[in-house]
C-alpha cells in the first residue's frame, strides 16, 4: 500500500479560514488549542490567540476614546460657533445701512471667532450702484470655485485672496452665496489657520447666518438710495 506523501495533507489557508467562519463553535470544542497555539507578537515574541483578541480589543478602546474626544472637542467648538451666531444675529436686525452691516460682522466674528477677515461682497449686476469691480470679481469667483454650489471652503490661490480680502493673512476661507439663487453677493470669512475650513466641514451654521445676513441686505438694500462698497 503507498503512504500518501505529506503534501497530500496540506490544506489551503482560504479552505482553512472558511471552515473556521462555518464552524463558530470550533475552539470551543477544542479549548486546549487557544491556549497551545501562539502567534508572533512584535514586543512579546509570541501571544496566545486569546491575548491577542484581548490586545485587539484594547486598541479599539483606545480608537474609540480618541473619536470620542474628537467629537466631544468639535462638539464644544460648534456650541461656541452657535452662540456667537445667536448674539450676533439680533445685532444685524438693527443695522441702518450696508456698511454698518458688514462692520457689524466683522467685528464680532473677527473678535469672537478669531478670524483674519470678514468680507461682504455685493453683486452690481442685481444691485446696481455697487462698483463693477466685485461684480468682475464674484463671477471669476463663481466660476473658478463655486460653479455648481453656494459654498466653498478651502483654500485660494494668492491672486483670489488679494481680490477678496486684500492684504488680510488668510490661509482658508468659507465663501457663501447670499440670496435665494446667490444673486445678492457673497459673504466671505477668513481664517489665518490653513486647516480651519475644510470641505469636509459641517456648513448648517454658515448658511444659518448668510440666510439672516440676505435678509437684511435685501431691507437695506430697498431703503438705500447709494450704496457703496464696504470697506
Amino acid at each position: 500500500m503507498t503512504r500518501p506523501s505529506a503534501g497530500a495533507f496540506l490544506l489551503d489557508e482560504v479552505e482553512v479560514a472558511q471552515y473556521l467562519q462555518n464552524e463558530p463553535e470550533f475552539f470551543a470544542r477544542h479549548a486546549q488549542l487557544l491556549k497551545d497555539l501562539r502567534l508572533p507578537h512584535q514586543a512579546r515574541g509570541s501571544v496566545s490567540l486569546v491575548e491577542a483578541k484581548l490586545e485587539q480589543q484594547r486598541l479599539r478602546i483606545y480608537d474609540l476614546e480618541d473619536d470620542i474626544t474628537a467629537l466631544m472637542t468639535v462638539a464644544g467648538e460648534n456650541e461656541r460657533i452657535f452662540r456667537v451666531y445667536m448674539d450676533l444675529m439680533p445685532q444685524l436686525f438693527h443695522c441702518q445701512s450696508v456698511v454698518e452691516l458688514e462692520l457689524c460682522l466683522r467685528q464680532t466674528l473677527q473678535s469672537q471667532l478669531r478670524l483674519a477677515a470678514v468680507r461682504l461682497i455685493l453683486d452690481s449686476r442685481t444691485i446696481t450702484c455697487t462698483p463693477a469691480l466685485a461684480s468682475e470679481s464674484l463671477e471669476r469667483l463663481y466660476r473658478e470655485r463655486m460653479a455648481s454650489q453656494n459654498e466653498y471652503l478651502g483654500r485660494l490661490g494668492k491672486e483670489e485672496k488679494l481680490r477678496l480680502f486684500q492684504h488680510s493673512l488668510v490661509n482658508s476661507c468659507a465663501l457663501i452665496r447670499l440670496g435665494e439663487q446667490g444673486e445678492l453677493g457673497l459673504l466671505a470669512f477668513g481664517s489665518a489657520d490653513a486647516s480651519h475650513y475644510g470641505s469636509d466641514m459641517d456648513t448648517f451654521l454658515l448658511r444659518q447666518l448668510a440666510d439672516v445676513v440676505s435678509r437684511v441686505l435685501t431691507k437695506l438694500v430697498a431703503v438705500e438710495p447709494q450704496l457703496n462698497e464696504p470697506g
